[in-house]
């Protein structure tokens, strides 16, 4: 079942009640509240819901229209729709906070945008991909603000919510000033009016007995239905609108950034014995996921090693040569152990290219100067790889770059890396003697923000 459909139906249920008592005066749409942001009326306090059109658009809003229902704005794709009895009497076009919001700053995913408007005033808006959550557009008090975000969290179950905003009511809450939250209101955002078809038709219809203009307004009429099509295809492929849609995922499964995912590794195999049972520990592989050890024996079996191994494993692999029984393999996978607090990429603190291509290989070129290290960086592209589109025709195209780095397992742990360069990688080498040396190899990727 459709999530948003899911919440919807969960919130009707769990309405306060002084909500519900607001919803039996009449039918109307509530009149929302607004305040004006960086010279610009931003209105809150929306009545979302998910459009779903039985007959014509135009049918749909004439019907709400007689409901008492004067104005109305939507999502790009009209997937959402929230209607308004009246605006506020201030000059200016007014927008929908709730949209310009999700055009603008929403990742996708689960979402809270709470802000302090002034003293004692909070605004509070939920938003699930990108779209307003029905009832959860707010501005009141911190107290009610509270409340509906207790109500809010309690029906995600095990849903991560990203909070975002200046509030400072959440410990999660990522900062997000009013002043940049909302700078440049989305056009996409915009109040509309629902016009009055049936004067139009009348007027349209005497205007066709005066002066015999039907073929006239029918063929307008047809030509503004071609323009609105052409128009919602053209958005439809618009490189930017399918690369969004590419890159918010994306980013969010480019794994932990800078030392964090190193520390995970080095808890994980830290505790993997040299030798054990008659078996020594070759090399180790580890990815964002697991990491697998590799055993030689020596004199040992399989049941003695996979008893005798000390750290939690997952899944074994047994090999051994047919005619020479002595000399056999293992491996054993081990599960990583869990991250308190995953920080992936997040491209509004992305640096730009030119100043990650210089802070980063000037870091690579001070590690150079340790002997035997091993060092290489690749020039970045246009992230993902699938992304359609050219740096210079996408509005925020984000790029990366390979690197690796191998050296001896002394050093693995002194790198401090950026929050732009994520490790995917790791893969240690050991000797078969107690003299020799343990090498690593780590490879990964960093990110920028081409303009």
């Amino acid at each position: 079942m459709d999530m948003k459909f899911i919440l919807s139906l969960a919130w009707l249920g769990r309405q306060t009640k002084a909500q519900k008592q607001q919803a039996n005066q009449n039918n109307q749409a509530q009149s929302p509240s607004w305040a004006t942001l960086k010279g610009h009326v931003f209105l809150f306090g929306i009545d979302w819901e998910f459009s779903a059109f039985s007959g014509s658009k135009n049918s749909e809003l004439q019907r709400q229209r007689k409901a008492g229902n004067l104005y109305y704005a939507c999502t790009a794709f009209e997937d959402s729709i929230g209607y308004i009895s009246q605006l506020p009497p201030v000059k200016g076009r007014k927008y929908a906070a709730a949209i310009h919001l999700s055009d603008r700053h929403s990742q996708g995913g689960v979402e809270v945008f709470c802000f302090s408007i002034k003293e004692g005033l909070y605004s509070f808006i939920a938003l699930n991909d990108s779209q307003p959550v029905p009832g959860h557009d707010y501005i009141g008090n911190k107290q009610n603000v509270l409340q509906l975000a207790e109500d809010f969290a309690s029906l995600q179950e095990q849903q991560a919510i990203r909070y975002i905003g200046n509030s400072g009511l959440f410990d999660m809450e990522e900062p997000l000033s009013l002043d940049k939250a909302f700078s440049k209101p989305e056009s996409q955002a915009r109040v509309k009016t629902i016009h009055n078809q049936s004067l139009i038709s009348a007027v349209a219809l005497v205007a066709l007995l005066i002066y015999g203009a039907y073929y006239g307004i029918d063929y307008y009429l047809t030509q503004q239905q071609i323009e609105e099509n052409a128009a919602r295809e053209a958005l439809l492929n618009n490189p930017n609108t399918v690369y969004e849609k590419q890159i918010v995922p994306a980013l969010q499964n480019t794994g932990p950034t800078g030392h964090v995912q190193i520390s995970v590794w080095l808890k994980t195999i830290g505790k993997l014995p040299l030798k054990v049972a008659g078996w020594h520990l070759t090399n180790v592989k580890c990815t964002a996921q697991e990491c697998v050890a590799q055993w030689q024996r020596e004199y040992g079996n399989f049941t003695e090693l996979f008893s005798a191994v000390p750290v939690a494993f997952t899944n074994t692999t047994e090999n051994m040569d047919p005619g020479k029984p002595g000399v056999s393999s293992a491996t054993t996978t081990h599960t990583l152990v869990p991250i308190a607090d995953k920080k992936t990429i997040n491209r509004e603190t992305l640096p730009k290219s030119n100043q990650v291509l210089r802070i980063f290989s000037s870091q690579l070129q001070d590690i150079s100067l340790i002997e035997n290290m091993g060092l290489s960086m690749e020039k970045p592209k246009l992230f993902p790889d699938i992304a359609q589109g050219s740096l210079e025709t996408l509005n925020h195209p984000v790029l990366r770059g390979a690197w690796s780095i191998s050296h001896e397992l002394w050093s693995l742990d002194s790198l401090n890396l950026y929050p732009f360069v994520v490790p995917e990688t790791l893969e240690l080498q050991f000797p078969p003697t107690k003299e020799g040396t343990v090498v690593y190899a780590l490879k990964g990727s960093y990110y920028a923000l081409y303009k």
